[in-house]
């Protein structure tokens, strides 16, 4: 499989999956978007700090392990870093009048990131289990995914949370974007980018690869 960690993507670019490593793929953009956006907001605030003198490179490699993970959440450096991210996120709540905006905030999706950090492993362990017995008879299953490790209650989606031991059948892959989508006819992931996505609906689909990706309200407005 071709590594994506470090795939540049914009608003509307469309990212091609094989079917089968669609959801792998998934986990890896997930892990990189969480882990860059992170770097750029430790880097910006705390870059005369000595802790923090690394170069993005450096904080990007060491945020993949668990030391890396650990140093940065226990920090005091990103307790101030969350303390006014806060603060902003109430402030746009606020501007638009309502809790159920999918705001988010970057410390509370890496603090999540950190749990899911290395559930990716499964999956991995899964598809080599399957490339082991792809010539014996099996009964083909459909995706089972943990819901929690997508969405949780203060970040871009406002679901509640869930354990992770509940399982649910899904028809679409969750990318770490604002806003995404996957064709299931053709594996094709829109990703969208954008601090204030509550105007978009999320039962969107792109139909048709050939014409422009619309918000759904009737009115003809591309996102």
């Amino acid at each position: 499989m071709v590594s994506i960690t470090h795939l540049k993507v914009s608003h509307g670019d469309l990212i091609s999956f094989q079917e089968n490593d669609a959801r792998i793929c998934s986990e890896e953009i997930r892990r990189s978007f969480y882990i860059e956006i992170s770097v750029d907001k430790i880097i910006g605030k705390f870059l005369p700090v000595r802790m923090w003198r690394r170069t993005k490179t450096e904080w990007f490699h060491l945020l993949k392990t668990k030391r890396g993970c650990h140093l940065l959440l226990k920090s005091r450096f990103l307790k101030q870093l969350c303390s006014s991210m806060q603060e902003e996120d109430l402030e746009r709540t606020k501007k638009f009048g309502s809790e159920k905006v999918c705001l988010g905030s970057s410390f509370v999706e890496h603090n999540k990131m950190k749990r899911n950090l290395y559930h990716f492993k499964s999956l991995f362990l899964s598809k080599r289990r399957k490339e082991k017995n792809r010539y014996l008879p099996t009964r083909r299953s459909s995706t089972l995914v943990y819901n929690s490790s997508f969405y949780s209650n203060s970040t871009y989606c406002s679901a509640a949370p869930h354990q992770f031991t509940m399982k649910k059948r899904i028809k679409r892959i969750e990318l770490p974007t604002h806003y995404s989508e996957v064709n299931q006819r053709t594996p094709k992931a829109v990703v969208s980018y954008g601090p204030n996505i509550g105007h978009i609906p999320h039962g969107i689909r792109l139909k048709d690869l050939n014409l422009p990706l619309r918000s759904g309200n009737g009115h003809g407005q591309n996102i």
